[in-house]
């Protein structure tokens, strides 16, 4: 049944035209790579400090935000909007297990996704000459991000039908302005979680790439943020009632 409940969740995430549009998002930062190693030519020297900005700005900033967003409140959201989940709910399958396969099924297709455009857009920026790792980095970065994200978005999507503006009120508004006035909000930012995660994994010198929070801090962080949002999910969804939600 657990490998059934995937199976269909994984065809909803991607047999839809969303699927399509992410993809193309995705392809945005292997194109901008492509624009610089063309453009630069062979006198530019500061493809280490060029790297980790795009994947910063571009992949982890709005390319795995987003896509987290779109599959993470659609895995269990979409059935619960049109109606599907009552069959699902009626079934003697766990709820913790029905949100278990739904965050690490929405995790599994973003980092399906996003983790290619890293390690493409990495490697068209430095070629074979990634000493510091930062491709690495940044892979095994948006991979705890992802599953982050993702039981962030599954749990809201079990608690209110406005999941997806929520979402993006918190990509947008949150990670993109708050933190980025108040520094002291950063602890509260899966964005910076993931930054000092690949900070963490990567030896690029500070001059290249150094993230605000603590690397071991940010995994532990990640790490939590990741359960607490689970247990929130089953116990969202172990309360659920059709008709009730907000």
């Amino acid at each position: 049944m657990t490998w059934t409940l995937a199976s269909i969740t994984a065809r909803q995430l991607l047999g839809r035209r969303r699927g399509l549009l992410l993809v193309l998002l995705a392809l945005v930062p292997v194109g901008l790579a492509l624009l610089y190693r063309f453009a630069s030519g062979d006198d530019d020297s500061r493809p280490v400090e060029f790297a980790p900005d795009l994947i910063e700005r571009v992949v982890v900033a709005l390319v795995l935000p987003l896509a987290a967003l779109v599959f993470g409140t659609a895995a269990l959201g979409a059935e619960i909007e049109d109606g599907t989940a009552v069959y699902l709910l009626a079934t003697p399958v766990e709820r913790w297990r029905i949100v278990l396969v739904k965050v690490v099924t929405a995790a599994a297709v973003t980092v399906a996704l996003v983790m290619p455009a890293t390690l493409l857009t990495a490697f068209i920026v430095l070629g074979a000459s990634d000493e510091h790792g930062l491709a690495v980095g940044f892979a095994i970065a948006v991979t705890v991000g992802a599953v982050a994200y993702c039981a962030v978005f599954v749990a809201l999507s079990a608690f209110t039908s406005r999941a997806l503006i929520a979402g993006l009120g918190y990509v947008f508004v949150w990670e993109t302005f708050a933190t980025g006035i108040f520094q002291g909000t950063r602890w509260a930012s899966i964005r910076e979680y993931t930054l000092g995660v690949a900070d963490l994994v990567s030896s690029a010198p500070p001059a290249a790439f150094a993230a605000d929070l603590d690397g071991g801090v940010a995994l532990i962080a990640a790490t939590g943020v990741s359960v607490v949002a689970y247990a929130l999910g089953v116990r969202f969804l172990s309360r659920f009632e059709i008709g009730e939600r907000t």
